[in-house]
């Protein structure tokens, strides 16, 4: 979901950059691109004049000012950002090392301003005549973006062809879009890919962001043209606090047009009717949100666990929760790449938990289930960013711990009356410790709702839980927004904090 008013922030920032793109050179297509991104008339370009040097007289190219690529900075909604567009009418956007080397330079000089860079790929790959070369540029680009992952953040948006090294620089962003119907990534070529699958794929199948959006999950957004993909790499900026040079500061809006001690009586209906319909959490997500209005991330993919963005008192926070009841292999990867993110950009988490466990099945078994819960559960548990959790429903076991979980470190736990906090669900449970009881029964189907209900008032009630103080405060579901802020405030004393001004 995008934010509330977005088509009318959309329009006026087309409408801004209108006039400025008027007076490019509309043929340089990674200039223009550039102009879309970068507030009006505030992006300066470096290393313009740079080269390639000859290499070999057989393959000898005219050298062409500015190799390729057009690197520099400005400012995006008043804020330093550094970043690299590729050139595809310049030999195909291809890579050399003078290209490579440009780049690096800048990403360099956005690591030492601690400012966001962002990577527009639009290219035919490595440089083929300048062989080792070409190749000591690519691997000079992909250690700079190593080294710069988790210090600053990292935006790549493929608007063209992205291949080999290239695709596994983007894929080194912390966020990869891809823009329009000429966007594509792989490691290998398309057609060899093809060709090796004795018909059964075709090229056009081959690395399209919908493949990245549903089956690898490199993709946070996947939009119908550049303009639109070039706004969202704008608004993810919107949700990072700034970098100051010396540390990481959280950053709250001046105003935030939303009141912070706001209740919800819809949640409260949405929690009484979860039983038979389930409870939306991406409506949960924006009920609790400034304005109802949050910016989900990696939505293809993983899709029983939402990750999204979002304000809370002008706040930004990283939300994840559960929208089914077992958590996949996917999903569990997906959050815990939301929570190493948030970690590194000191942006607190809120969890909504709602799992009775993971996926089951052979297919589960044969998987890497067991390696990404692990990594979900350690990318929780080595995090020090403000962490507050919700037990919105079924808590239940090692599927309990992995949601941030008090005992990896959540810094407060709210639990709605509708949660439980047990080892297994309660029927399950039941079924297994009064098994033979229930079978040698007169009335067995009585005797197990009997069993049942005692586990839940005596072992799964979040009172329990509460009780060894693995919940902080039982909580109505109308109270969720206005708990967790003040439990923010709170968390937040200890830290930095500054306003900001709402970007126009």
């Amino acid at each position: 979901m995008i934010g509330l008013g977005s088509s009318e922030k959309m329009a006026a920032f087309l409408k801004k950059t209108a006039a400025q793109q008027d007076n490019m050179d509309t043929n340089r297509i990674c200039v223009s691109r550039l102009t879309m991104l970068f507030d009006p008339d505030s992006f300066v370009s470096l290393d313009n004049k740079v080269v390639s040097r000859p290499f070999s007289a057989a393959f000898d190219r005219p050298p062409v000012e500015g190799d390729g690529v057009v690197t520099g900075y400005g400012t995006i909604g008043g804020r330093l950002v550094f970043a690299a567009s590729q050139d595809p009418d310049v030999y195909g956007g291809s890579i050399s090392r003078a290209h490579a080397m440009k780049i690096v330079k800048v990403l360099d000089m956005a690591v030492s301003s601690g400012a966001p860079f962002i990577a527009i790929y639009s290219s035919g790959g490595a440089r083929i005549e300048e062989g080792v070369l070409a190749l000591e540029g690519m691997g000079a680009l992909l250690s700079a973006l190593d080294e710069a992952k988790g210090v600053i953040p990292l935006i790549s948006v493929v608007l063209g062809n992205c291949p080999g090294g290239l695709a596994i620089a983007a894929a080194a962003g912390d966020f990869l879009l891809f823009g329009g119907d000429k966007a594509r990534m792989f490691m290998n070529s398309p057609v060899l890919t093809a060709a090796g699958s004795d018909g059964s794929v075709s090229v056009s199948g081959i690395g399209t962001p919908d493949v990245h959006r549903k089956d690898t999950g490199l993709a946070a957004f996947v939009l119908p043209d550049e303009e639109s993909c070039l706004f969202k790499a704008r608004e993810i900026l919107d949700y990072i606090p700034v970098n100051t040079g010396d540390t990481l500061v959280f950053t709250r809006e001046a105003v935030t047009f939303d009141d912070s001690n706001r209740t919800s009586e819809i949640l409260n209906g949405m929690a009484s009717d979860a039983d038979t319909s389930g409870l939306d959490i991406k409506a949960v997500i924006s009920e609790v949100s400034d304005l109802g209005a949050y910016l989900e991330v990696w939505e293809g993919y993983g899709t029983d666990i939402v990750t999204a963005f979002a304000k809370l008192d002008g706040i930004s926070v990283g939300f994840i929760g559960n929208a089914s009841s077992r958590i996949s292999e996917e999903g569990a990867r997906k959050a815990a790449k939301l929570v190493r993110f948030c970690s590194a950009f000191m942006i607190p988490i809120v969890t909504f938990t709602n799992s009775e466990g993971f996926v089951i099945g052979v297919e589960t078994e044969k998987s890497g289930m067991i390696e990404a819960a692990g990594d979900l559960i350690a990318a929780f548990a080595r995090s020090d960013v403000p962490r507050i959790g919700v037990l919105t429903g079924k808590a239940i076991g090692t599927a309990y711990l992995a949601m941030n979980s008090k005992m990896l470190g959540a810094d407060m736990v709210f639990a709605w009356p509708t949660a439980e906090v047990a080892v297994l669900p309660a029927d399950t449970a039941a079924n297994i410790l009064y098994r033979q009881e229930i079978a040698d029964s007169e009335d067995p189907s009585a005797l197990r709702a009997e069993k049942v209900k005692a586990y839940k008032e005596q072992i799964s009630d979040p009172e329990t839980a509460a009780g060894y103080g693995q919940v902080d405060e039982l909580i109505m579901p109308s109270a969720t927004r206005p708990r967790i802020i003040s439990a923010l405030d709170i968390l937040l004393c200890a830290y930095p904090l500054i306003e900001s001004e709402i970007n126009e």
